[in-house]
């Protein structure tokens, strides 16, 4: 409202000796692990973050949520240490409590730019909360056996056993190709409809991810908490009829990052770009 001023929130150490105080105004940019409602425990030990040595895990409260948060290290890179010290917060969090997971990489400039966005958005943060109450992310891909889905398109497809028939020709050569790759994505497309026709009765919701090398199908699922048990044996039995030319590999539980939108924080550059596992 015009002419109030926000009044200072609290910072806190999350550790042993935690301590509570007005914060200091600082223009140190902030690594944001993940989003928790005010009541959560944040009982974090002496777990680190990331950096080297391990930054020191603190809250910082807006309102009715809070973010877990550390100073944001110099040159940040996604390296095995630090991707595994940002999971560790994160695992350690979801044990307590609903938790809204930042992936690796979320630096706010400031702690007021993330402390204004945490207050402006305090109704949609505690409204995904909410909806991931005692509900976990399990993520499912589908690999073929690449030689064995070839041979088997050959062979059965007609299309693709008229064009070797007579592709003699550059065009004609051509045309196989194009003819096998279309088959193949016909292939795809049918282990993603029998993969979704299984198990999507047994989720909350599910989300196509991006391309992976080598997977037929990437399907992240939100799943009730009462229900991943069933949905992992039915996901094992998927498996075990396709066969050993098509390897289902199921990850989770996880954080629920693909059901979650990443605050619009006005962000300081990593150093580097995630990837899966982080470097050595």
């Amino acid at each position: 409202m015009a002419g109030q001023t926000r009044q200072p929130e609290q910072r806190e150490q999350t550790g042993q000796g935690e301590h509570t105080g007005q914060s200091e105004h600082t223009v140190a940019a902030v690594y944001v692990y993940g989003i928790v409602a005010a009541d959560h425990p944040c009982d974090l030990g002496e777990l680190g973050g990331v950096g080297d040595p391990p930054a020191p895990l603190r809250r910082l409260r807006a309102g009715r949520v809070v973010a877990v948060v550390s100073d944001a290290p110099p040159g940040l890179r996604a390296k095995r240490r630090d991707v595994q010290a940002h999971q560790g917060v994160l695992d350690r969090l979801g044990r307590q409590g609903t938790v809204l997971p930042m992936r690796f990489g979320v630096v706010a400039t400031d702690e007021d730019s993330l402390r204004d966005e945490l207050a402006d958005e305090d109704d949609a943060h505690l409204a995904t909360l909410d909806s991931l109450t005692r509900r976990t992310e399990i993520n499912v891909k589908v690999f073929c056996d690449e030689d064995e889905l070839i041979r088997s398109v050959a062979e059965n497809d007609p299309t693709v056993r008229r064009l070797r028939s007579r592709a003699g020709s550059v065009d004609e050569q051509i045309q196989l190709g194009e003819a096998v790759a279309a088959a193949i994505e016909d292939r795809e497309r049918a282990l993603e409809e029998l993969l979704l026709a299984a198990l999507g009765p047994l989720a909350v919701s599910h989300l196509t991810g991006s391309k992976v090398r080598g997977a037929a199908v990437n399907e992240s699922f939100l799943v009730d908490d009462d229900r991943a048990e069933e949905f992992a044996e039915t996901a094992d039995h998927l498996d075990a009829a396709w066969g050993p030319a098509i390897r289902l590999q199921r990850s989770g539980p996880l954080p629920p990052y693909s059901f979650v939108t990443t605050p619009d924080l006005t962000t300081e550059p990593m150093s580097g770009k995630p990837v899966p596992g982080g470097e050595a």
